[in-house]
């Protein structure tokens, strides 16, 4: 099992119903990949975590590289895991809610981060998410 957590930002013309495409595709691949993961968005930023085989990761992240969704995409964890961070999501997505925004699938400012991710995630992982979620 491998984990891959990259960072990136969003193109100009990202649009709310891209994004909603990007996690509809998303789950349905990871689900025929056996990978899971879990996309937060922080204004134009994203932060991805995607776990499984490691060929499936690297495949997948090569994809995500070459998408002109976004920018400046940036690996900064690629390393071996013995069990999944994320083990019930094929690609759970979070985002950070603007003073206008709204959605089902939004983590607000004064929500705990750490009750929405796994509780038995490594601590590396959820301070890292957690910072990422938080920035300003």
């Amino acid at each position: 099992m491998y984990r891959l957590i990259y960072v990136s930002k969003a193109a100009e013309s990202l649009r709310e119903d891209d994004i909603e495409n990007i996690l509809h595709v998303s789950q349905s691949n990871n689900d025929e990949r056996y990978l899971t993961g879990f996309l937060a968005q922080n204004n134009r930023a994203f932060m991805q975590a995607l776990e499984g085989e490691r060929r499936e990761v690297l495949d997948i992240y090569d994809r995500i590289k070459s998408d002109d969704r976004h920018s400046g995409v940036l690996q900064i964890i690629g390393e071996p895991i013995e069990k999944r961070a994320f083990p019930d999501w094929t690609m759970n997505y979070h985002r950070v809610d603007d003073k206008d925004g709204s959605s089902t699938m939004v983590l607000r400012q004064d929500d705990a981060v750490d009750a929405l991710l796994n509780p038995e995630m490594p601590r590396d992982l959820l301070y890292l998410f957690s910072k990422f979620l938080r920035m300003r």
